[in-house]
């Protein structure tokens, strides 16, 4: 989900937090974008002001600005969408349920709030479910972004120790999103497993592109390189995972050995 329109407050948010400095991050209040506009023009406004502020995970900005813009428009389902997915993230998921069911009955057939709320329901382990909602996105004919809803059924298959189809469904994530991190990590996770290591390296360094240099994606790497006995590349790899991350225990088991 984007922003489709790009507000004047919305560039002084954006402008503010392009400095790096995440203590500084601006914070306009949900009145000083109450101007002379209809209602809805006001409440998408503060729908999007909401939106920005929840990914730059300032959770609280986010949920005053949506609160204020369901009063001035509650038939706005991104609107509820953002709540739900802001609810999940704070371990919510009672909260993120509701908002979530009044989302989907205004919008029954957005398939990027069916797609949420079937990434919601897997990580809930409400498999069956989410099944039904991930399948119901993959056999929408005109629905375009089909990337993650692929890659959460290869999840799926993976659980299930299906790792050949498992293999195919992250292939048509890629084939729709090439950079989507998800399905370029558990592809390099299945070449990595099947032995095919320069395959299995490819993929990890376009993850790493993809994701940065996250824990899970350097632990692989190094394993990979390992296995390539590519040493330097594995002291490279070690070095950066004990920076990044000098208190996690991989970083601990990279200092006893």
């Amino acid at each position: 989900m984007k922003i489709k329109k790009i507000w004047p407050l919305l560039i002084m948010l954006v402008t503010a937090c392009a400095t790096g400095e995440a203590e500084k991050i601006a914070y306009i209040p949900p009145e000083k974008v109450v101007l002379d506009r209809s209602a809805k023009d006001r409440a998408q406004t503060l729908t999007e002001l909401g939106l920005a502020y929840y990914q730059l995970e300032k959770y609280n900005y986010a949920l005053e600005n949506l609160q204020e813009s369901l009063k001035l428009d509650d038939k706005n389902a991104i609107t509820y969408q953002i709540i739900a997915l802001i609810k999940q993230r704070s371990n919510e998921p009672e909260q993120a349920q509701i908002y979530f069911d009044k989302a989907l009955r205004l919008a029954p057939k957005d398939f990027d709030i069916v797609t949420a709320y079937a990434v919601f329901l897997y990580e809930q382990e409400r498999h069956d479910e989410a099944l039904i909602e991930l399948n119901r996105v993959v056999s929408a004919p005109f629905y375009r972004k089909k990337w993650v809803a692929y890659s959460y059924l290869g999840l799926y298959d993976l659980q299930n120790d299906q790792q050949k189809q498992a293999e195919i469904k992250f292939y048509k994530a890629l084939q729709i999103d090439a950079s989507y991190s998800l399905a370029l990590y558990e592809t390099a996770k299945i070449r990595y497993a099947q032995g095919e290591l320069m395959s299995a390296r490819a993929y990890i360094e376009r993850y790493f592109s993809s994701a940065g240099k996250t824990l899970n994606g350097l632990e692989l790497a190094i394993k990979i390189e390992t296995a390539l006995q590519s040493y330097d590349v594995v002291e490279q790899y070690q070095l950066e995972l004990k920076r990044a991350y000098p208190f996690s225990d991989a970083a601990e088991k990279i200092k006893i050995n």
